[in-house]
């Protein structure tokens, strides 16, 4: 403790007033991912393939995200962080108290949705800046592991406040709401020394296609276990709200530690194993969910897919080593989510049809290709990763084309 104390007294006011911000964005999360599907199944009665449906309106923030923020490119990124927590102080309340319909319901989740997506370049960006040449996969981590820790508050608080029915869920989504007003404030204090908004409003660059790519799997196969893995444990194993928040809250009591040692890892052993790591274990998880009716295994597989959505980390630092220009880095990573979201979209829809065709094991046998397609990107990143170096296993060209104001 008293280790911990020190480097905190050591910490730079830029990065205190970042975490506390994290720390309130993170626990306003831990609400929304922990009963999100139970509010819809509960207020509006959706069937599987609606579910899927909603997942459409609920990731197209991220598609547009490339514009997003290249309207905000003027703007510090400092401010950025403060406008996700005005929409998602917005979008939550509205959840809550303004949705009678699914209609008006999807208006609020848009509000949401784009603080969250407007948020991931936020983090990774300012934590690139607020770290050190050789700890930035450590910085990272360390980032993530705090909003982890905040995010089993937000779960805890769904235990506390247990919501029963529909309405139960109005004074929980505003807390969540005023938690992320709070974190608004704490974001207005930061001023890190790399903070900046991109300057560049869009990038392209053929040798980052690998990164992108990356990106577009990810984007697939996050959204088949964000849909339908609670789907399947709410809807066929019957999981409360409380025991969909427990899950939240092991997974993020162990991403605590876990994202903090994996953002090490990445420092200590490159990027490259990591993205092959990850291949391998998404087709163990994968296999576990298509095959097993075992309640207590698919929970703990549940909880190591939240677990290496960690990856994000070693996406963020490949970047950081192949930028031709530090500046592409904001851009890029919008681009990449705005790919990631491209899958997001579709992949929910189609595996919400599959589901009704041929039962849920199908959509986990699909998802087990995307693992594949990952683990083969994985091996074609190279081993030591630098700007413009070309992934010559997948015949991606070196060269660049750029728009800029």
């Amino acid at each position: 403790m008293r280790g911990l104390k020190a480097r905190w007294d050591g910490a730079s006011p830029a990065l205190k007033a970042f975490l506390l911000g994290i720390v309130l964005l993170g626990a306003n999360q831990g609400v929304l991912l922990s009963t999100f599907n139970n509010y819809l199944a509960d207020s509006f009665r959706l069937s599987a393939s609606g579910r899927g449906f909603v997942e459409f309106p609920r990731e197209l923030p991220g598609f547009l995200l490339i514009f997003v923020t290249g309207a905000l490119a003027s703007f510090r990124m400092s401010s950025w962080a403060v406008i996700t927590g005005v929409l998602s102080a917005v979008g939550v309340a509205g959840l809550g108290w303004l949705s009678p319909s699914v209609a008006v319901m999807t208006v609020w989740m848009l509000f949401w949705s784009m603080a969250d997506h407007l948020f991931m370049p936020v983090e990774s960006c300012v934590g690139l800046a607020l770290s050190k040449e050789g700890g930035k996969g450590r910085r990272l981590g360390q980032i993530s592991g705090a909003r982890n820790l905040a995010m089993i508050a937000g779960a805890a608080l769904v235990w506390v406040m247990a919501p029963g029915g529909p309405g139960g869920y109005r004074w929980l989504y505003l807390v969540a709401g005023a938690l992320a007003l709070a974190s608004a404030a704490a974001f207005s204090r930061v001023d890190a020394g790399g903070d900046r908004g991109g300057g560049t409003r869009f990038v392209f660059r053929r040798s980052y296609a690998l990164f992108y790519w990356l990106n577009v799997l990810f984007g697939a196969r996050k959204q088949i276990f964000l849909t339908f893995a609670p789907w399947l444990l709410v809807t066929k194993f019957g999981l409360s709200p409380a025991a969909m928040a427990g899950l939240i809250l092991a997974a993020n009591g162990l991403g605590v530690v876990f994202r903090q040692a994996f953002g090490a890892a990445v420092d200590r052993f490159g990027e490259r194993r990591m993205f092959i790591a990850d291949g391998v274990i998404l087709l163990g998880i994968c296999a576990g969910f298509a095959l097993s009716s075992d309640l207590a295994l698919l929970c703990c597989l549940y909880i190591l897919d939240n677990l290496m959505f960690a990856t994000r980390i070693a996406r963020t630092v490949y970047l950081d080593h192949i930028a031709v220009d530090k500046g592409d880095i904001p851009a890029s990573l919008s681009l990449g989510i705005t790919l990631d979201h491209a899958a997001s979209m579709t992949v929910p829809a189609l595996g919400g049809l599959l589901w009704t065709a041929a039962g849920p094991q199908a959509v986990f046998a699909a998802a087990s290709v995307v693992a594949l397609a990952g683990l083969g990107a994985g091996l074609a990143v190279p081993r030591f990763p630098k700007p413009g170096l070309r992934a010559d296993t997948l015949g991606l060209a070196e060269g660049a084309a750029r728009s800029a104001d």
